[in-house]
């Protein structure tokens, strides 16, 4: 018995992905970005009927497969120019770049043939870093395509175009953990009784000190003298514990820091994930 069947050609092809990548974040992936095409890019993308989409982590340049575009009237070299905004509140907190709120990130690509990132350095650096007026943490994309006519005017409808890939990549900042106890008044004194410990209670961290927050307050803190990179989840479970006899018995699971309260310590010299917790 005869079965129908159909050939379906699609009248799109995907022409390059730009993707952004943090490994703060469990996948792995930066959302939350905005972008915007300057007037000579959105008339480039309109002549060439290309389509701008956006996906989670960045955005997609979609082309149209019409025999036209191959004529020698389209054979020239594209200069694509996007901006980006990073929405995420905590990025800079974070983010290994520099501390501060007012940056331009400034990524291009050095061929088109084959997939590459937009950066020299393993991670975002110093180097993708430009002078900037403006306040928040902006960035701008140069991409240059059909260098050689590949995609476009290149005169043989049968050349195959592969799809390129772009990818920029956020490194997360190494930060310590500082847990800083708010006592209540039953509590200000026998502080030294207090120790943090682990799941299976083979460590007993005690060596607290003492500091006096910005409102005024006055805290017992414990730095957690270990370097780690901030992430989105934290495995190791940490408690406080309190010595006491056999008819009582105190601990409290110590919540893992949040990245809203990362910052540079001076003191210190060094990016510190603050914890508070009252007891």
């Amino acid at each position: 018995m005869l079965k129908n069947s159909y050939s379906f050609v699609s009248s799109f092809y995907k022409l390059l992905n730009v993707k952004f990548y943090h490994n703060f974040f469990k996948n792995n992936l930066l959302k939350g970005l905005t972008f915007t095409a300057d007037d000579e890019t959105s008339r480039l993308l309109n002549n060439y009927e290309i389509l701008f989409k956006p996906i989670e982590n960045g955005f997609t340049l979609i082309s149209k497969s019409d025999p036209k575009f191959e004529s020698i009237s389209f054979a020239q070299e594209l200069k694509l120019n996007f901006y980006f905004k990073l929405n995420n509140p905590n990025f800079i907190n974070i983010t290994d770049i520099p501390y501060t709120n007012s940056q331009k990130l400034f990524f291009k690509n050095n061929q088109d043939y084959s997939n590459e990132k937009l950066h020299s350095s393993f991670f975002v650096d110093q180097s993708n870093i430009v002078p900037s007026g403006d306040e928040g943490i902006t960035g701008q994309i140069l991409l240059t395509i059909n260098s050689k006519n590949q995609f476009f005017g290149n005169g043989n409808t049968e050349i195959k175009k592969n799809e390129l890939n772009y990818s920029i990549h956020f490194n997360s900042r190494q930060i310590k953990f500082r847990y800083n106890f708010i006592p209540n008044k039953n509590n200000i004194q026998g502080f030294d009784s207090y120790f943090i410990t682990n799941e299976q209670n083979s460590i007993k961290l005690r060596e607290y000190k003492t500091r006096t927050l910005a409102n005024g307050s006055s805290v017992y803190y414990i730095l957690i003298d270990e370097k780690i990179l901030a992430s989105e989840k934290y495995k190791n479970k940490l408690y406080l514990k309190r010595e006491d006899d056999f008819l009582t018995y105190f601990s409290i699971f110590l919540p893992f820091p949040k990245p809203m309260n990362i910052s540079y310590d001076e003191k210190e010299k060094l990016f510190i994930n603050d914890v508070f917790v009252n007891i």
